[in-house]
């Protein structure tokens, strides 16, 4: 896995947890472990193998073991820790244009969606429809996410 694959990985667990409620202050830092990794002139890969990931900045020794776990596995303990909470799927709706992690929350929490698939039931069941925050503009997002296909 690349420096930049693993920054992503580590963008997606951030993402992932705050949907599923984890405290959003918390969870940046997977952001700012990320920046570090992707401007990183070595491989984190060749670091895991040294036994060096605590040399990356802001990683001890958990973040470290999460790292590892990504590389070895493609998934942390942390994800797995909270999938009993939310299903990974919720990853899906960030990837709509001008949807975020709060967004997603807001869509999980609120509505029960939890992948495109949930959004096209949501969606053709108008639950959307009025709904405070969600405007034509961020509907129109969702229902060309959701019919994409």
């Amino acid at each position: 896995m690349t420096n930049l694959e693993l920054a992503q990985k580590l963008r997606d667990l951030r993402d992932y947890l705050i949907i599923a409620g984890y405290e959003e202050s918390h969870a940046t830092r997977y952001t700012h472990i990320s920046r570090a990794i992707e401007k990183m002139p070595e491989e984190v890969e060749v670091m895991r193998r040294e036994g060096r990931l605590k040399d990356i900045p802001q990683v001890g020794s958990l973040i470290a073991l999460y790292i590892k776990e990504i590389l070895e596995d493609g998934i942390s303990s942390k994800q797995r820790d909270w999938e009993h909470v939310a299903p990974y799927s919720v990853l899906e709706l960030v990837r709509i244009e001008g949807i975020g992690a709060k967004t997603a929350r807001r869509l999980f929490m609120e509505f029960g969606i939890h992948s495109l698939a949930s959004l096209r039931v949501a969606l053709e069941e108008h639950k959307l429809d009025g709904a405070p925050g969600i405007g034509p503009k961020t509907l129109r997002s969702l229902h060309d996410a959701a019919y994409a296909q």
